[in-house]
């Protein structure tokens, strides 16, 4: 029976990637891929790669060149807004993106040539891949070598490992053998159909000058593209060649079912549905004109997890084999990255002989990965009633956005996010992370259902234009290998203040509150999560909170004016009590007062459009 170090099941983009690093972190480790499939020619989704996991691809697994040679760069994410009846023609929708290639490099990826390339490139690393290897059987044996038994060529074989890592995908091969539970996702009740075209021209083919210009001609067709709809979006996203990739992601709950929107389409689950469904909407139908649906594919329901992801007897998943959210965002490389990251560390302590040290990471990579699923799942949770509405989504993308690039992007790319001792830090505050996305998840949903009743959900759905990448400019230069947690923890509550802010204005009808210092200082992220109903009672103890704080700057800057109370009232209204009216001592006050209350708080709200 042949031994190995290290059996990995399955040489998909999470496979493949973790033979790489394996056989990069420590070339003396023997590993075995083992790939069902004969030919890697298989069309998956998961093309677009975000921040996280290119860092991962390009710094970790030095894949940078032939990323740059055979994948397409990727100009960021954007989002483009409907009418209610889905007629906009493209130039005329409103946008979300950005008018230059991001500081951080991303990737679309051809993920069958990926696959068989990563194949040849473990190959020539040292690494051993067998394809045609279907696992029936694998025996995990906690105090000594576990057993995978497969199948090849009508033959059946075995070896012997001391590691067997999961990245089979939704087969969960591990999982199944070892009667390993994987839970349905109740909170969020998506399902998603896709295919690949060919002969698309793209979004760079549009001609419209203002609209080209708008975005200072940087090329839209190398975004991962939204169309945002009530309940649903649908993306296109380009792949290296004639091909795209063209896809629906839809709520179950909203879509089709009996409180969907008013002329809501039933979510497609057949490639004839899902030509029908696209061909409903004027900007994709144009987009697709003359297009061949190259192949199709559909899944009923997305999220699910399990318990446990990483064991001391060593074993361990990774990718879909141990659990997926939903592919907004694309999330899914960087769960990859993230999950490898871990293994690969797990795997080194143990063949060190660090027992301690390797029973330590499991615990907490294990307690990590659980907490990055719930609360990317939370992200996600309320999210789809809110995604038609430019007014809402922009906020929502821009309170995401910078939490990503801040609580995210940054501890992977300071390698933070494998040390134990950030690690249990982090966990620390797992209910303020997991409140703080429920808690504005719900403002949002409830703001989304009181602009549909007021008829404004679709308001600002036309001709509009906000720079995504505005918002996370003041993280440009900090990303970086040294971590400032003051700075991090100044940009959260920066953040929700901004965001919170905005909020209660629109919610409230106040305009012009969001960006006053005065009140988004008052609203850390502990205080928005005090909040809990924006009504005008809790704006305006807000507002007396406020006001008696200037009352004792204004006494102390003003002590010969008499000031008995500075009271702030509806419509950014200021009024000075004490000093006798059209006296000089009441002027010189109200003027102050008002100075301080109109002062800019350089609102991320504003500073983004």
């Amino acid at each position: 029976m042949r031994t190995f170090d290290i059996v990995i099941i399955g040489s998909g983009i999470a496979g493949g990637f973790l033979a790489r690093q394996l056989r990069l972190a420590c070339p003396d480790l023997g590993v075995l891929v083992l790939e069902a499939a004969e030919v890697m020619e298989d069309y998956k989704v998961g093309e677009s790669t975000v921040e996280v996991a290119a860092n991962y691809m390009v710094r970790r697994l030095n894949l940078g060149t032939y990323l740059y040679q055979h994948q397409l760069p990727k100009n960021g994410l954007r989002f483009f807004f409907d009418s209610p009846d889905k007629d906009l023609p493209l130039p005329r929708m409103s946008e979300i993106g950005s008018d230059h290639m991001p500081f951080h490099p991303s990737f679309q990826l051809e993920r069958a040539r990926l696959e068989r390339d990563l194949v040849t490139m473990n190959r020539a690393a040292g690494a051993e891949v067998e394809l045609g290897a279907k696992v029936v059987d694998v025996a995990i044996d906690g105090r000594g070598r576990h057993t995978v038994v497969y199948e090849q060529g009508g033959e059946r074989r075995e070896v012997a490992c001391r590691w067997v890592c999961d990245a089979s995908g939704r087969r969960h091969v591990l999982f199944r053998k070892l009667g390993v539970k994987v839970h349905k996702e109740a909170r969020l009740n998506t399902a998603a159909a896709w295919g690949r075209y060919r002969g698309v021209a793209g979004l760079d083919a549009v001609t419209d000058a203002a609209w080209r210009s708008r975005a200072r001609y940087t090329s839209r067709h190398l975004s991962t593209n939204h169309f945002m709809y009530d309940g649903y979006w649908i993306w296109f996203i380009p792949l290296a060649g004639d091909l795209m990739s063209v896809g629906v992601v839809f709520d179950k709950d909203r879509i089709g079912a009996g409180n969907a929107p008013a002329g809501a389409l039933p979510g497609p689950r057949t490639r004839a549905e899902f030509e029908r469904f696209l061909g409903a909407h004027r900007a994709a139908r144009e987009l697709l004109e003359g297009a061949e649906l190259e192949d199709f594919q559909s899944y009923a329901h997305l999220p699910y997890h399990a318990e446990q992801y990483f064991s001391t007897d060593r074993y361990a998943v990774t990718g879909e084999a141990g659990a997926f959210t939903d592919p907004f965002y694309s999330p899914g490389s960087d769960f990859i990255a993230t999950a490898n990251e871990f293994i690969t560390q797990m795997i080194l302590s143990d063949v060190r002989g660090d027992r301690a040290g390797f029973e330590e990471k499991v615990a907490a990579y294990d307690a990590y990965y659980r907490f990055k699923y719930d609360s990317t799942l939370r992200l996600y949770e309320r999210m789809y009633p809110v995604f038609g509405s430019f007014e809402l989504y922009r906020l929502k993308y821009l309170l995401d956005f910078n939490n990503y690039y801040n609580l995210v992007v940054w501890p992977f790319m300071a390698d933070r996010v494998t040390d134990v001792g950030w690690i249990r830090e982090e966990l620390r505050f797992t209910d303020l992370v997991l409140r703080a996305l429920s808690t504005m998840g719900e403002h949002f949903a409830s703001l989304a259902s009181d602009l549909r009743a007021r008829g404004e959900y679709f308001a600002q759905n036309e001709g509009r234009f906000a720079n995504g990448l505005n918002g996370v400019a003041q993280l440009e230069t900090r990303l970086g290998p040294a971590i400032d947690e003051r700075f991090r923890r100044e940009q959260v509550d920066r953040a929700y203040g901004s965001v919170f802010a905005a909020l209660v204005e629109r919610r409230l009808g106040e305009q012009g509150l969001s960006d006053r210092a005065r009140l988004v200082s008052e609203l850390p992220l502990p205080q928005v999560l005090v909040f809990r109903d924006i009504t005008p009672e809790r704006l305006a103890r807000l507002l007396q909170r406020i006001g008696e704080r200037m009352t004792k700057e204004l006494r102390d800057e003003l002590p010969d004016a008499g000031i008995e109370r500075i009271e702030l009232g509806a419509s950014g209204v200021v009024s000075v009590t004490g000093p006798a009216e059209g006296t000089k001592a009441h002027a010189d006050a109200l003027s102050r007062a008002r100075a301080l209350w109109d002062a800019s708080a350089g609102s991320l709200a504003h500073i983004a459009l």
